[in-house]
């Protein structure tokens, strides 16, 4: 019998970046798999992939804190510059889904790299 794969988000040694990095995956995994289903012109498909990626970006967007205290009145803290990524990756796939473009699910995979590359930045 295979192994449940909701069993690993389970693992409680998980830190919430390695909760992050499964859904970067999972949502880089789904985009690209809706772009084919764009080429192909398999709607429904890319109808579920890109409803599923877009309920794992909601769902970090949801995580993020209401309001974060600020360090500097001038410069915003970490969550309200996240959420404003979030935002555009959220309007890159309603747009991408609505009008049947790759370059939008193109930006949207670009932006999630982006935000990786930041939370595994080497300090």
């Amino acid at each position: 019998m295979a192994a449940n794969p909701y069993q690993v988000v389970r693992d409680e040694t998980a830190t919430p970046i390695d909760l992050w990095d499964r859904g970067y995956k999972r949502c880089v995994a789904l985009l690209s798999g809706a772009k084919r289903a764009i080429e192909q012109r398999e709607h429904a498909q890319q109808g579920r992939m890109l409803f599923d990626a877009f309920a794992i970006v909601e769902f970090w967007t949801a995580a993020l804190p209401i309001q974060e205290e600020a360090h500097d009145a001038s410069t915003p803290g970490l969550a309200p510059r996240l959420r404003i990524a979030y935002e555009f990756i959220l309007n890159k796939i309603a747009h991408g889904n609505a009008f049947g473009k790759t370059e939008d699910l193109d930006e949207a995979i670009h932006m999630l790299a982006h935000l990786h590359s930041i939370f595994h930045a080497k300090r």
